[in-house]
Order: structure tokens, then C-alpha cells, then sequence
């Protein structure tokens, strides 16, 4: 990936993020369309999930071996752009945090978890990379060996899954424990289309990460994404009660991961961000 790609990447992950909020709706019996407020939740999930990458991005291109030569001079050189969009978008991102917490009321007991998940995600993202500069790479979450994989997973099921399907209103609160069900399929999706990404990074990672990749080769990492992919689609079944046209994005996953290789091209790892929000469109059209 060319440093001018970081930006375009960034917008390919919020949008597929953007779409999981949908997809967790369907995945709960929900059909469209979608009210307008609806939108403007998984727009600002979609908005926080930019800021969230770029913020990571930005800590390590304050560190000497932080990010590739060129992905960290473009970086530095459009800082102050991506900075002034970043501010400009914190409103918009802030948005399904807010809503939120207007929410709370109507939680009765569930309201204190709903207030811990909201500060786990937070602490999480913004110290997944640790703290700006050489020393901030003390505090980074990533680093602690054989969790890197866990703490995207963990987020992203909290943020895409578990916030949408609380806050959503009225009659199609769902209990915990189909709660639960769907963020283990979100976290199962997530890390599986993660694993390629580790697999290009295997030798750019610091070995204390003990990635997958690292411990277990290609032909790991791609037995693992595909275990994960697997348990996706059994939590879908038993979400859905049997319905297999769930099935069709993760079954379209398998067939990506199955191609990883570290010398894949910039254009395979997007469109596996892609995928995403292709099975997001799927789930809110066929299920």
C-alpha cells in the first residue's frame, strides 16, 4: 500500500463499518427501511470508526518505526488536513454516544453496562496504539503478546453489534444472550478478515505481538480465518433459525481469506474491508 492509499483505505473501513450497523439489525429480525435517526447512528459509528484508524495511524507516525517509510512521510505531509477533518468530524462522530446515554433510562439494570461498554470501547481505541511519541509505545494494548487479535475483535463487536442493538428502541430488544451470540459472530467476522492483514505484516509486526501469523505461518493464519469464519456461520444459523442465505457473506469471506499471502496487492486487502459492507447490503435486501 503507497502512503497516498492511507486516506481511501480509512474510508473503506468506516463504511463497512457503517454498514455492520444495519447488518446487526437484520441479524435481529429487524427489516428496512430504516428511520432517518436510524442512519444517523450508523453514520456516526461509520465517522468514529475513520477517526479511530486515523488516530491510530497518527500515533505511530510519530515513531521512528511506527509506520512504512512512506505510509509515515505521506502521513506527516497531510497532517494538518487530516487533523482539521478529524476536529471537523468529532460532532458527527459523537453522535451514537449521545444517543446513547438518552437512552439509558429505558435500561433499567442494563444501564451500568451499557455506560461500561461505551468507556471500554473508548479506552481500548485510544490506547490500542499507545500515546504519541517514541515513549507513548509503553502504553499500547496491541502489544501485549497474543491480544492484538482479541482487542480489534472485542471493539468492533462492541461498537457495530452491542451499541446498535441496545440502543435500538421499542419491541425488538433482544435478550442478552442472543446479545452476546451476535457480537461473538461480529468479533468471529472481524478477526478472520484481520488475519490477512497480519499475515502482509508478519515480518514488519515486532515479534513480541506473537501474531498468528507468527507462531503459525500462512497456511495458520489462513486455517485460523476460516475456523472463525465457521463459527460466524453457526451463530448466524442459530440466530436466524435456520435461514442459509445468511450464510452467503461469510461463505464469500472463506473464499477470500483463502487466497491471503503477505505479497497480496493494495486492492485485495480493500476489497476485504469491502466485503463488509457487501454483506451488509445482502443481509438488509434478501434477509
Amino acid at each position: 500500500m503507497r502512503g497516498q492509499q492511507l486516506l481511501w483505505s480509512n474510508a473503506v473501513i468506516a463504511l463497512g463499518a457503517l454498514g455492520c450497523v444495519p447488518a446487526s439489525w437484520s441479524l435481529t429480525g429487524l427489516r428496512p427501511p430504516f428511520t432517518s435517526e436510524d442512519w444517523i447512528f450508523a453514520g456516526g459509528i461509520g465517522t468514529a470508526t475513520w477517526l479511530a484508524y486515523t488516530w491510530q495511524r497518527h500515533v505511530k507516525s510519530t515513531r521512528p518505526d511506527g509506520l512504512r517509510a512512506a505510509h509515515r512521510a505521506w502521513h506527516r505531509h497531510h497532517w494538518p488536513t487530516l487533523r482539521f477533518i478529524s476536529l471537523m468530524l468529532v460532532p458527527i462522530a459523537a453522535l451514537p454516544g449521545c444517543m446513547l446515554f438518552r437512552a439509558l433510562d429505558g435500561w433499567g439494570g442494563n444501564s451500568a453496562l451499557m455506560g461500561a461498554t461505551l468507556l471500554l470501547a473508548s479506552v481500548l481505541t485510544l490506547l490500542y496504539a499507545g500515546l504519541p511519541g517514541t515513549e507513548g509505545v509503553r502504553y499500547a494494548l496491541r502489544r501485549l503478546p497474543r491480544l492484538k487479535l482479541l482487542w480489534i475483535g472485542l471493539v468492533w463487536a462492541l461498537v457495530t453489534t452491542g451499541w446498535p442493538i441496545w440502543w435500538k428502541p421499542g419491541p425488538h430488544t433482544i435478550p442478552m444472550g442472543e446479545a452476546i451470540l451476535l457480537m461473538s459472530e461480529r468479533a468471529c467476522v472481524i478477526m478472520a478478515l484481520t488475519l490477512p492483514f497480519d499475515l502482509r505484516d508478519v515480518h514488519w509486526d515486532p515479534k513480541v505481538l506473537c501474531t498468528i501469523p507468527q507462531m503459525f505461518g500462512a497456511s495458520g493464519t489462513r486455517l485460523a480465518a476460516l475456523l472463525l469464519l465457521a463459527s460466524a456461520c453457526i451463530a448466524r444459523w442459530l440466530l436466524m433459525e435456520g435461514n442459509l442465505a445468511v450464510l452467503a457473506g461469510p461463505g464469500i469471506m472463506m473464499g477470500a481469506v483463502i487466497l491471503a499471502d503477505e505479497h497480496r496487492p493494495p486492492l485485495y486487502f480493500s476489497l476485504l474491508d469491502g466485503l463488509l459492507i457487501a454483506d451488509a447490503i445482502w443481509l438488509m435486501t434478501t434477509v
